[in-house]
């Protein structure tokens, strides 16, 4: 064996104070730049600027007038604000970008700008960074979205996001860093870093308290102050305090009784009072705020307000009146617009030298294939199936929606239009080359399902295939009440927005068939539904049963037909069809293939119909019957590999009857090349989950707690986010949080601490031994989690409090240090509002997920 060498990891100390808006050559690893080729963004002239910041603002404060000052805190354009170009002060452009640079839309509307130039790289959505559980893939995943927007002539990319995945159903959870505050607080330090390098300031999202789409311009979210400080503001004081963020967007929902952006408590108190904040506080698009509000309780910029004019934003014209009748003080709006100086000096604004950027080069491409790489996560080999040897693969079938599927452009304000994007099949392919025998087939359920996306010509504005929904108040459908959108021709009653029993929707959307023909349409329904295709009633049912009813119709491919479905009840339907053009492979084929095949691959999951802005799943089941598919897959080839790409967790009540099965984020635009060589063993699987997977979707806090609606969430279950709760209650998840596994296995071993007991204040350092005890390369993710032995207040039995990864050769070692502080043994005591580490025994655990806990042992605090 090898001689051990020694890694250090100080992952704990996210919370020391810092200068606000400086970032310094020396912030950011070199090595992981060198790795994949980018070339580091030096900024020669930085300290000389930053220098000048304070005086700059100073000078410029002057000889702006009152609507000038007003001008540069409000919209000027979808994206931009207004310039003052007498005195130099230039047009500040915004760009979402969480996992790459949005194409251009028009100045005034949402209409594309119809661009050829406005190509980016796609990067694995920030689920997969938080998978990889590597800062340096936080770095790297940064250092590509900062040059790519400086690149696009952007001031302020909108992302990093990290708010929690506590409900499963959430729409954005694949935006965000997973569900345990010390990972999300650790992985965004470095990218919002790696970011700011570039001459643009990061925007940490959303501030605070996002965690469902259901009503969230208007759910009131009421944490008590613990469950706050602890869970849910973490991240965003790590990127303050530690990252130096230059922007922060605040949340579309209410935090106790009004929105996030005007809270003085989350805004005044928080952000600016206790951790410092000199940056800048910019809304989401179009939030619910008023004047007096926002101006007095910080909000800074605001963006994307629904009136007819700029000048008739709610800090704009409103805030001069109130301002020259002296309701708002000057110094309210002074600070706010050297705040916007302030960002615009830092990152070169006004700078000659100002870094330009670099867009789709070949290093970004080779980026992102390495965060992809590192965030694919193997749930399951039982038997080894994995990895596949080429040489043995004759005859692979493949199957699955998300075979050939380019998720690039889905997803909300997230979408990228990316220059390419490597599909699963085409990674294959690539790989494989004519060696193998590559079959691909669509397979469907044997129950009715939707009619496919593949029909739809409707579009949601996220670019989702979808119908639209309109909710009425009765029968006679003259009072809208509310308007949605759902991707699939099924409705079910649960997913209605804050109502229960009977409920009137009617739902539309533009078909065009794929071939002229007879077209059977097929709906299962309990209750009333009438289906008009151009306004002629074509087919009803009316009742509880479960029969299905049919209706021929002949359709023709060059025409769009409008449909409408009229739905009266309490439950839901189905409304599906055979077509002429067998888009599907009939289920004795796909078996048939699949028994004589070398290996099955079935790429399914989620897709940005289900994970995207806007609107939270009905439930946690994979859609269009594809447990159904599995279950028969695994049945015809016990080693069918399945593998599922999604932001959220789903139910698998296959789970034991499979062999083998992998956990896959949205990868970003090099993902089928790097899942390709994670199936044939090129990649050694890494990746840890940064989330639980429930059993089913009644085991998880909100739902089980019945606090996720529409109008107020509590967050009854307090600290017990996650995998915490399952823990509390005793419920063992589908797959637990950290887990993951590898081609070879791994040893700890040798667990030490640099102290017996420590004082407040003080530093305790754990090492341990990890061993690459196969015989092929690989990564291991050290986890160490604690536990206060006896606490005046209920404390979770596991909360992680460091992590590292560590790459070892075949019969390696290194050690691995951890460092644990004083905040890190602390809760908030809401008696002082105040941390408070208590004095006695605290259990450290170190293991390689939250159910594999390899070491242990004690310490005390004085």
């Amino acid at each position: 064996m090898k001689r051990p060498t020694t890694i250090a990891i100080a992952l704990s100390s996210l919370f020391m104070t810092s200068s606000v808006l400086s970032n310094t050559a020396a912030d950011l690893k070199p090595n992981i730049y060198q790795q994949t080729g980018l070339i580091e963004p030096v900024r020669q002239t930085l300290p000389q600027r930053l220098s000048k910041v304070e005086a700059s603002i100073n000078k410029l404060m002057a000889q702006l007038t009152l609507e000038e000052k007003v001008s540069l805190i409000h919209a000027n354009g979808k994206f931009n604000t207004a310039a003052v170009e007498r005195l130099g002060i230039h047009e500040m452009w915004l760009s979402d970008g969480p996992h790459g640079v949005r194409h251009e839309i028009e100045r005034h509307s949402w209409n594309s700008a119809n661009w050829n130039s406005d190509f980016s790289t796609y990067l694995p959505v920030l689920t997969a960074v938080a998978a990889s559980w590597n800062t340096d893939m936080a770095t790297l995943h940064g250092a590509v979205l900062g040059s790519e927007a400086r690149h696009r002539g952007k001031d302020l990319i909108l992302g990093p996001g990290v708010n929690l995945a506590r409900l499963p159903l959430y729409g954005r959870n694949f935006e965000y860093l997973g569900e345990d505050p010390y990972l999300a607080s650790a992985l965004v330090v470095p990218q919002i870093k790696a970011i700011q390098k570039n001459d643009v300031a990061a925007t940490i999202k959303h501030y605070a308290l996002n965690t469902q789409e259901l009503n969230r311009t208007g759910v009131n979210a009421k944490p008590d102050e613990r469950t706050l400080r602890e869970v849910y503001l973490p991240a965003f004081e790590a990127a303050v305090k530690q990252a130096n963020v230059y922007a922060v967007m605040g949340a579309y929902n209410e935090f106790r009784g009004t929105n996030t952006n005007q809270s003085k408590h989350l805004v005044t108190d928080i952000l600016k009072g206790e951790w410092g904040f000199e940056g800048l506080l910019v809304t989401d698009w179009n939030v619910d705020i008023n004047t007096f509000d926002a101006a007095m309780n910080g909000l800074d910029l605001e963006m994307g307000t629904d009136v007819p004019h700029y000048k008739d934003y709610y800090l704009a014209d409103p805030l001069i009146k109130m301002i020259k009748a002296g309701k708002v003080p000057m110094g309210v709006l002074n600070d706010k617009v050297a705040r916007i100086l302030r960002v615009q000096l830092s990152i070169g604004m006004m700078d000659a030298y100002r870094v330009a950027g670099q867009r789709n080069i070949a290093a970004h491409q080779q980026a992102a294939r390495k965060i992809a790489e590192e965030g694919i996560v193997l749930l399951k080999n039982s038997r080894q199936v994995l990895p596949l040897k080429q040489s043995e693969m004759k005859n692979i079938l493949v199957l699955g929606p998300n075979l050939d599927k380019q998720h690039a452009l889905g997803g909300g304000s997230s979408e990228v239009k990316s220059l390419y994007e490597v599909t699963p099949l085409q990674g294959l392919k690539s790989k494989l080359g004519k060696s193998t025998n590559i079959s691909v087939m669509r397979a469907r359920s044997n129950q009715l399902t939707p009619i496919s996306s593949d029909y739809i010509a409707t579009r949601h504005w996220t670019g989702t295939p979808s119908w639209n929904v309109s909710y009425f108040s009765d029968d006679y459908r003259q009072n809208r009440i509310n308007e949605s959108w759902i991707t699939d021709s099924e409705f079910k009653a649960t997913s209605l927005i804050g109502s229960s029993g009977e409920q009137f929707i009617t739902m539309k959307a533009a078909i065009k068939p794929l071939k002229s023909g007879i077209h059977t349409l097929k709906l299962t329904a309990k209750g009333k539904v009438n289906i008009k295709v151009d306004g002629k009633s074509e087919l009803r049912k009316e009742g509880d049963s479960d029969d299905i009813v049919t209706k021929k119709l002949s359709l023709h491919q060059d025409k769009v037909y409008q449909f409408e479905i009229e739905y009266t009840g309490s439950a839901g339907y189905t409304l599906g069809w055979d077509t002429p053009n067998k888009l599907f492979n009939s289920q004795a084929e796909y078996l048939a293939a699949a028994k004589n095949a070398d290996a099955v691959i079935y790429f399914g999951g989620l897709s940005h119909s289900d994970d995207r802005e806007s609107i939270d799943r009905a439930d946690m089941k994979l859609p269009n019957q594809q447990d159904e598919l599995i279950s028969k897959l695994i049945e015809a080839n016990p080693n069918t590999i399945v593998v599922l790409t999604a932001g959220s967790a789903v139910e698998m009540p296959w789970k034991d009857q499979a062999s083998t099965i992998v956990w896959n984020s949205y990868s970003g635009m090099e993902g089928g090349h790097a899942m390709a060589d994670m199936l044939f063993g090129d990649v050694n699987p890494s990746g840890k989950m940064p989330f639980t997977l429930p059993k089913q979707l009644a085991d998880t806090a909100p739902i089980a707690l019945k606090d996720y609606n529409a109008t107020e969430s509590l967050y009854t279950e307090g600290v017990f986010i996650g995998y915490r709760w399952f823990e509390q209650q005793n419920i063992k998840p589908l797959f637990s949080f950290g887990h993951g596994l590898s081609y070879t296995s791994f040893v700890l071993s040798d667990i030490k601490l640099s102290a017996a007991s420590i004082n407040q204040g003080d530093t305790l350092t754990v090492s341990a031994t990890v061993t690459n005890a196969g015989k092929m390369a690989g990564a291991e993710v050290v986890q160490l989690y604690l536990r206060d032995k006896e606490a005046s207040v209920e404390r979770p039995t596991k909360e992680l409090k460091g992590f590292a990864k560590v790459m070892l050769q075949p019969g390696e070692s290194k050690i691995v240090n951890l460092q644990l502080n004083t905040r890190d043994l602390s809760f908030w005591d809401e008696k002082n509002n105040a941390w408070l580490a208590e004095a006695g025994e605290f259990e450290v655990l170190l293991g390689t997920s939250l159910d594999y806990i390899h070491l242990q042992t004690t310490f005390s605090l004085k």
